[in-house]
């Protein structure tokens, strides 16, 4: 049996790049996908492509962040195979601004897609499974710009938005049999041609540099695993693969070592000269390099 055989999965932004591989690989492991896209010529094309393929595909084209979009979206999913067992929170919106001219529309878009698309399609996918009893699988998608990246603030912030609606729908739901992860991907798609310009000085202010980037292909095995019972274990983890390198994204913890004392002006300004100063967190993204682990929620 193959390894998604008989599960409904919507993947939004499936027209092209990433999500459209997302699509063919979790069709070719059986899985039924609802392909939306906002370009309705180019999700009709992958869905086809996949029903050529002997696949079973739905397109469903739409702006999923329209509310009431998302939920037609997951109905139609429900509606046509009978089911949704996952959805791929992948549609997402690039615009590049310093924080000196990001514009009004640019910040709005942004949201409206990668955040409030992202809340809404999760929504509408996790109302269904709960009503239906069966067990199912969230994977949202975050980027490693949350960490803080040159002309992408506003895009790095949507995308921590979506790292942060991750973990508190996992704690919400894991008494059930929905689980919330995130994948932090890389490619090279139409996307991140949008960024090339700015990758040198990008570069200049990160431990990570890329000097190139990986076929879309490479990022669908994870978010199969994701999706399948094989994961049933991993909730509210953000997991990033960035062609031959896996793991796993740190969350927002307190850093140690936490001072105690009844704080004073003075005081304050002593804990930073005599300690905290020394230990500020790096900006960009890095690795987060210790020998302690969490013990891992099974919930």
């Amino acid at each position: 049996m193959a390894m998604l055989e008989g599960k409904a999965v919507v993947i939004t932004g499936a027209g092209s790049g990433i999500g459209a591989a997302y699509a063919r690989h979790i069709a070719r492991l059986g899985a039924m996908v609802v392909v939306n896209d906002i370009d309705r010529d180019a999700c009709e094309a992958v869905s086809g492509e996949i029903a050529g393929q002997g696949g079973s595909a739905l397109a469903a084209s739409g702006d999923i962040s329209s509310w009431a979009f998302a939920e037609s979206l997951v109905a139609q999913c429900v509606g046509h195979f009978g089911r949704v067992d996952g959805l791929v929170n992948n549609a997402g919106v690039l615009r590049h601004g310093r924080v000196t001219d990001m514009t009004e529309a640019d910040f709005t878009a942004m949201l409206g897609v990668n955040t409030i698309g992202t809340a809404a399609c999760a929504g509408a996918a996790i109302r269904a499974m709960l009503a239906a009893g069966t067990a199912g699988s969230i994977v949202n998608v975050a980027s490693g710009s949350q960490a803080g990246d040159i002309a992408l603030g506003g895009y790095g912030a949507s995308k921590a938005a979506v790292a942060a609606l991750t973990y508190s729908w996992a704690l919400e739901l894991r008494e059930t049999g929905v689980r919330v992860n995130a994948v932090s991907p890389l490619a090279e798609t139409a996307m991140s041609d949008l960024n090339k310009d700015y990758m040198e000085i990008q570069s200049k202010n990160r431990d990570v540099v890329y000097t190139s980037l990986p076929r879309p292909e490479t990022n669908a095995p994870v978010v199969a695993f994701l999706l399948s019972d094989a994961s049933a274990g991993l909730n509210g983890q953000v997991v990033r693969i960035a062609g031959r390198e896996l793991s796993l994204v740190t969350h927002p913890m307190i850093a140690e070592p936490v001072l105690e004392d009844n704080w004073t002006d003075s005081k304050v300004a002593s804990a930073f000269a005599e300690t905290l100063m020394d230990r500020q967190q790096a900006l960009g993204l890095g690795y987060a390099r210790t020998n302690h682990y969490a013990q891992s929620d099974k919930g």
